[in-house]
């Protein structure tokens, strides 16, 4: 009869042999394969591109991201948005052109710090 440290073994082998075949995908022969199974994405290009929106994002103020993320990202309309921030729904869409407007110059590179500071007048014909 065999020792129960031998079962211990076999058993950890077996855990450690599904593991491996979860994190590995299926098993399949290289003649029942073409080309196209073996290339991939690259999600680093991806994956840096996420991080630099999210720092442009970070960049803009408060106001401007609350909204931005509650009508983008959460898909809330304007009036949800206005109700969550108990603010007006034109305020809501103020601040959300403006944040566009901002983040689209974060990304273009177009933005300074002196334009940040400075509020455009526009004048009304």
């Amino acid at each position: 009869m065999p020792a129960p440290g031998f079962f211990t073994i076999l058993h950890n082998l077996a855990v450690n042999q599904f593991r491996q075949s979860a994190s590995r995908g299926r098993h399949v022969t290289i003649d029942e394969t073409n080309e196209d199974d073996f290339g991939q994405e690259a999600v680093q290009e991806q994956t840096l591109m996420y991080r630099d929106v999210l720092d442009k994002l970070a960049k803009l103020p408060d106001d401007q991201r609350a909204v931005l993320l509650l009508v983008a990202v959460e898909d809330l309309s304007y009036a949800e948005a206005a109700k969550v921030l108990n603010i007006p729904i034109g305020t809501v869409m103020s601040r959300l052109s403006r944040a566009r407007e901002r983040l689209q110059q974060e990304i273009e590179g177009t933005a300074d710090e002196t334009s940040r500071n400075v509020l455009k007048l526009r004048s009304v014909k």
